[in-house]
């Protein structure tokens, strides 16, 4: 397995110790557009539109923050060693699920600091693959951050595999697989994070996320129609409004937990497969054999 881990803050670090003394906004603007140039280099393998959506994404996650807190910050993925922390995930991941065909890296970024959704949804720590080659994964060190980039490591190492399983191109602004031309829909997803959770916690154990059990059973009945009707929606806005919620009519985490109560089940039906091997398998195939099949 060629997986590698590349500790990007460590470049970040030096950007923004050479913006020192600029104007608040010069700094942040000096240490994007540097950062810029350096997430496109680390991509360059990748499908172009892939490069785009990695660079927007990093400066995105970077925000608009104070250089001396943003130091301070990266100084604390360096003492307390991000690098190896992701490394040893990493190694935990490959022992569950080998895969030596598997080419990729995992570079590791500052996320925004100031970000409600990165420091209190998402634990401190956010992942991001682009296909097959590259993981980004954005770390602001909140209580915990070391436990929960090993579970996101993790987590993400299972959205490789599956992306080297079922490739996927950009195509009209909707995610497509390369082997079929079908565009991915609501169901492949749902169910491509509904594995890489259970592959997670089967590996680490030292976390529980929330939006793997964030439904109650009243809201559970309530929305499961309303999303089962929509399963081969392939529009990407729609998508992450099912997954995630919107606020509104769709309770947070709907289409994660519900992902991942459809995975189960299927482990549960088949109590011989295990969640590494439900990452080889389609979506289709697992709500099949799941007690989903007829809800």
């Amino acid at each position: 397995m060629a997986v590698s881990v590349i500790p990007a803050y460590r470049v970040v670090s030096h950007f923004a110790r050479q913006s020192e003394g600029l104007p608040a906004m010069k700094a942040v603007d000096a240490i994007e557009t540097r950062m810029r140039e350096y997430v496109r280099n680390q991509l360059s393998t990748l499908h172009p539109a892939f490069i785009d959506m990695g660079q927007r994404t990093a400066v995105t996650q970077l925000g608009d923050p104070s250089v001396p807190e943003l130091l301070a910050a990266l100084d604390k993925l360096e003492n307390d060693d991000a690098k190896s922390v992701a490394e040893r995930a990493l190694g935990k991941a490959a022992q569950a699920l080998a895969r030596p065909d598997l080419n990729s890296r995992i570079v590791i970024l500052p996320g925004d600091g100031e970000s409600s959704v990165l420091l209190n949804q998402m634990n401190g720590v956010l992942g991001f693959s682009l296909g097959t080659q590259a993981t980004l994964v954005f770390v602001w060190p909140v209580e915990n951050w070391q436990d929960w980039l090993s579970y996101t490591v993790v987590h993400e190492y299972a959205h490789l595999v599956r992306n080297l399983l079922f490739p996927r191109g950009i195509s009209g602004g909707r995610l497509v697989y390369t082997k079929t031309q079908e565009p991915e829909t609501l169901l492949d997803a749902m169910i491509a994070e509904g594995v890489a959770d259970a592959f997670a916690l089967s590996v680490m154990s030292e976390v529980t996320p929330a939006w793997t059990d964030a439904l109650d059973e009243e809201e559970s009945e309530r929305i499961w129609p309303r999303v089962r009707r929509r399963f081969a929606v392939s529009d990407t806005t729609e998508i992450r409004r099912m997954l995630f919620g919107d606020n509104d009519r769709v309770p947070q985490w709907t289409g994660n937990t519900l992902g991942y109560r459809m995975v189960m089940s299927y482990l549960e039906c088949h109590p011989d497969s295990t969640p590494a091997q439900a990452a080889l398998m389609p979506g289709s195939a697992i709500l099949a054999g799941s007690r989903y099949a007829d809800a």
